[in-house]
């Protein structure tokens, strides 16, 4: 089995504000990294997508190119900031510090969910998944990105944010004989 996990292109919003399930839409320009994308995956058997608005219009160009139904599940959305979605970073600053350095994986943003919320979501999604498929390609954010990297390649939940994941940019990883391997990272 392969997984291709894809991330959304850059929101409209700008870099310094904090961007959870809020839902926004893509920056100008996401055409030309939604056609870089669709060259660099082989065509998959199944597409699955977050709901974000910001991964559906990649998804939905990606199902055109593979005659593909992308498939909604929320369980692969970004981690939900709770009240500090859609201010800026400078703003929360030290409330953010606090509380996430104190227990990043535990500790949680008002009215938010913590890591380990998150990464449960995304466990349940990969359960799910199982190896009914040869190819899929899931169209996520850099949060369920590195949480399934973290679970295939049997990593500390810490080692995900390691793993640099860009705006418009793919990752594969492959199941053979019951190791993960990463196969592609970041391209």
């Amino acid at each position: 089995m392969e997984l291709t996990l894809i991330r959304h292109t850059r929101p409209t919003l700008p870099a310094d504000v904090c961007v959870g399930q809020m839902d926004v839409e893509c920056a100008a320009g996401w055409e030309a990294h939604a056609d870089r994308v669709s060259r660099i995956v082989s065509a998959p058997d199944r597409l699955i997508t977050s709901p974000a608005q910001r991964c559906r219009v990649l998804a939905d160009r990606l199902g055109a190119t593979y005659r593909l139904v992308p498939e909604v599940d929320a369980r692969i959305q970004e981690l939900n900031f709770g009240e500090w979605e859609g201010q800026r970073w400078s703003e929360i600053g030290h409330t953010a510090t606090q509380i996430l350095s104190a227990d990043f994986f535990d500790n949680a943003p008002p009215g938010g969910e913590s890591y380990r919320d998150m990464m449960k979501r995304v466990d349940a999604f990969l359960i799910d998944l199982g190896a009914s498929f040869e190819r899929v390609a899931i169209v996520s954010h850099p949060g369920p990105i590195r949480a399934l990297l973290v679970r295939c390649l049997d990593l500390p939940a810490e080692a995900g944010a390691r793993f640099d994941v860009g705006f418009g940019r793919v990752t594969r990883l492959a199941e053979r004989g019951g190791a993960w391997r990463l196969e592609i990272l970041n391209a």
